[in-house]
């Protein structure tokens, strides 16, 4: 594992905690709630829209992240695992699986 994919699992689960605020805060009261995108570059401002029970399934895996649909990185140890006209669900793999395993 390279220097740049462990940085980007890092900010991925830093944008993980940080849904987790929203879905909290959102507290079911939304049939929608703006998610950010976990694409894990910092300079990405993206959100996507999920209803809590989307987003509960994607969080029901510890080394599963949302993205927007293009914000894939396969060179960053993660592998696609779903596909949705909204948003795509990646799955980290190896050393970069255990880095944000150990941050969940």
């Amino acid at each position: 594992m390279d220097e740049r994919s462990a940085s980007l699992a890092k900010n991925e689960a830093i944008f993980r905690a940080g849904n987790d605020s929203i879905d909290k805060a959102a507290g079911g009261r939304v049939e929608n709630v703006p998610y950010l995108c976990e694409c894990g570059e910092m300079s990405c401002l993206a959100r996507v829209e999920l209803t809590p029970a989307e987003y509960e399934a994607v969080r029901s895996h510890r080394a599963r992240f949302l993205v927007v649909p293009g914000h894939e990185d396969l060179t960053a140890g993660e592998v696609v695992v779903e596909q949705h006209d909204r948003f795509t669900v990646v799955e980290k793999q190896g050393e970069e699986r255990e880095i944000v395993e150990q941050s969940a």
